[in-house]
């Protein structure tokens, strides 16, 4: 072999190399390129729930229930803390024998409708020997139709 032939294969070798060398590379930063268009998918599939999650929370009412004493006479307050409107909102004692609601309590409930931030209030006639605790089931509809429940724990 003469000297520019070896030349010549020495100049193919080296390009042989640096080509494997550049190939092998892209392919890892191929493969690392579709790792993070897979995880910026799924971030932006958590996103959009996300989004979703709160849009839909725009809409739900958020009801809670407590006893309050309100000078000599206590009261079960309901109360909507969320931001959308409940509808057919009603209360049932769980294991009550003794029900310390009054009557008005059937002229009242079931509420037709609790805007945001608005209560109901719901006289009780507690003595001494009624319960220190409630078991509270409310139950209601949402705008979508669908009727909701809700079992509360409330203390005098």
């Amino acid at each position: 072999m003469t000297s520019s032939e070896l030349l010549t294969l020495l100049a193919s070798v080296i390009a042989i190399v640096i080509s494997a060398v550049s190939l092998v590379r892209t392919r890892k930063l191929a493969a690392e390129q579709l790792e993070l268009e897979r995880i910026t998918a799924e971030l932006s599939r958590l996103q959009i729930k996300s989004i979703e999650e709160q849009e839909n929370l725009k809409t739900k009412p958020q009801l809670n229930v407590a006893i309050t004493k309100l000078g000599s006479s206590s009261h079960f307050i309901i109360s909507n803390t969320g931001k959308g409107s409940a509808y057919k909102v009603n209360l049932e004692l769980i294991d009550c024998q003794d029900s310390p609601l009054t009557g008005e309590v059937n002229h009242i409930l079931p509420y037709a409708e609790m805007k945001p931030n608005s209560r109901i209030k719901l006289l009780a006639g507690m003595h001494m020997n009624s319960p220190l605790k409630y078991q509270v089931k409310l139950i209601w509809q949402e705008s979508s139709g669908e009727e909701l429940s809700e079992i509360h724990w409330v203390s005098r």
